[in-house]
């Protein structure tokens, strides 16, 4: 860690006024959980046990509590080094972590003007910046390729053949030799007969009710996942040539090559998780402070903050893995952060109410002065703008990441107007604007709409959920009963207005446009008012 700073007072002998700034250089440690959560999930570290009815020594309803233990199944069979990822084909992801992993930094920088504009009370006015340096980010790097293998094309194809398939009653998109149709020499092998493994009935293949769906919504990065992700289709394709399929009866190679569709084919279908530090993160912020010392009965200090907060990892957990949206174009995942708060006034006091002994106004009565004197009045009052969250539609138009919405006849600053707090059925809260809701609870598709275009993304809308409110107040007296005795009261009301501030995002509510429940939420931010009352003899 390394600091430095600067300050010089201005204008005459008064000192009122004051310039600082300040640099610094902060190393983070990121600890052990990272390590043990990626390492920790490989095969090598832990072997499976378990006992099923119907494995063998273990018949169903045949055996007696006093008969001896089944032998019990383990997984993998053998415990000994070297694990090779083809034994795991099916079953599992890896992760990893990048060997010249770097120690993330964080610089930040203020500049500050300060300024005593009334005895004991002064304003501040800084900025304030920082930029993160490798931070650590872990991603999926076993993204499914549609594009340079030709299965987009065929998919293409597979939608023409659908269409004129279904114009002549035909629920499939198999070539049927029709005019306009073309043959799918993927899709063929997918679902064709490979060495002495039969072909597959149409409802596993062409005529599938899911694989349908994928081209109708031109889903080519899902239907792509689901094949590669299937030993019984994957394996149709490759053959014998992988390990895996070779174990599980294939006795002939297939026409296209094991990594067809993902970099790491021993991990079909399952991620390739490796841990990097090649994230980064911005902040720039204005801050304008104003602080009263002790004077009088009265201390307060209230400050307001607009800032930005940019970065490519949307995530708020050192060990979350984050896939980017597209390894071909890192660029597109820079957005707001999880902490970006646009808009943040928190103030506190403290009050001394001016009746009773010593204060301003003196009661002139003992008993008086035990009720309305010495009472302390002090709060604490936040209010901040909501939490940014990023619309989903739940449909994978590229590859297996969500391909973000389309935005029709709007811009994203006119759908963050349409953000407001409602009440909805069963409880719930809405937090979006009626018109963007369809009759039956997903998005208005007039409005907001899943892509459909095979090959390309939507947009990534980042939107602002609802404001948090939180006073917090308290009230506190001071009742000496004799010179050596006091008696002390305090009554505090957290979240004194029973306000309810609404969470809306990554930790709740429903921002996927696809879903029946878009735009509600249930959960709260704060909890209900609280009120507690303390008692406190003194002697």
């Amino acid at each position: 860690m390394a600091r430095t700073g600067w300050q010089r007072w201005l204008f005459g002998e008064e000192q009122k006024t004051v310039l600082r700034a300040s640099y610094s250089l902060t190393y983070y440690d990121e600890g052990l959980l990272t390590f043990i959560n990626y390492a920790g999930g490989n095969p090598g570290l832990m072997q499976s046990l378990f006992l099923n009815p119907g494995m063998p020594g273990f018949p169903i309803g045949q055996l007696r509590l006093s008969d001896p233990t089944p032998p019990l199944a383990m997984f993998p069979e053998k415990f000994s080094p070297p694990f090779r990822q083809a034994e795991y084909t099916f079953a599992r992801g890896f992760s990893s972590m990048l060997p010249q992993l770097r120690t993330p930094y964080i610089q930040t920088w203020t500049f500050g003007l300060q300024r005593e504009i009334v005895r004991h009370t002064v304003v501040e006015v800084r900025y304030v910046g920082n930029k993160g340096t490798h931070i650590w980010h872990g991603f999926n790097l076993n993204e499914v390729n549609v594009f340079e293998n030709g299965f987009l094309a065929e998919f293409l194809n597979a939608q023409r053949n659908l269409a004129i398939n279904q114009a002549a009653g035909v629920n499939s998109f198999q070539y049927r030799g029709l005019p306009g149709q073309v043959p799918l020499p993927i899709f063929e092998a997918a679902f064709g007969a490979r060495g002495s493994q039969p072909a597959l009935p149409a409802a596993s293949g062409f005529s599938n009710g899911t694989f349908l769906n994928y081209l109708r919504q031109g889903q080519v990065g899902a239907f792509a996942n689901a094949l590669a992700g299937s030993s019984i289709y994957l394996c149709r394709m490759v053959g014998n040539q992988l390990p895996a399929c070779a174990r599980l009866g294939f006795d002939s190679p297939g026409p296209f090559p094991i990594n067809f569709f993902q970099a790491n084919p021993f991990a079909a279908g399952a991620a390739i998780n490796l841990m990097t530090d090649y994230s980064y993160s911005s902040y720039h912020g204005l801050q304008v402070q104003v602080r009263r010392t002790y004077s009088r009965g009265l201390s307060f200090t209230a400050n307001y903050t607009f800032s930005k907060s940019l970065s490519d990892l949307f995530a708020d957990s050192p060990t979350m893995t984050r896939n980017y949206t597209t390894l071909r174009n890192r660029r597109l995942d820079k957005g707001p952060s999880p902490f970006d708060l646009r808009h943040a006034f928190q103030a506190y006091w403290s009050w001394e109410l001016p009746f009773g002994t010593g204060r301003r106004w003196a009661t002139g009565s003992s008993v008086v002065d035990k009720i309305i004197g010495g009472w302390t009045l002090s709060g604490i009052v936040r209010w901040q703008s909501g939490r940014v969250f990023r619309l989903s539609s739940g449909r994978f138009t590229v590859n297996q990441n969500d391909s973000g919405v389309i935005l029709n006849g709007l811009m994203t600053k006119d759908l963050q107007k349409m953000l407001t707090v409602r009440p909805g059925p069963n409880a719930t809260v809405f937090f979006v604007d009626p018109k963007l809701i369809g009759p039956d609870g997903r998005a208005n598709p007039e409005i907001l709409a899943p892509p459909t275009t095979p090959g390309v993304f939507g947009q990534f809308i980042y939107l602002y959920g609802p404001s948090l409110f939180l006073p917090d107040l308290a009230l506190s007296k001071e009742i000496p009963l004799t010179e050596r005795v006091r008696f002390d009261l305090w009554v505090t009301a957290l979240n004194a207005f029973n306000h309810p501030s609404f969470e809306v995002g990554s930790v709740a509510g429903s921002v996927s446009i696809m879903s029946t429940t878009f735009g509600q939420t249930t959960a709260t931010a704060t909890g209900p008012r609280e009120i507690q009352i303390r008692l406190k003899l003194s002697f």
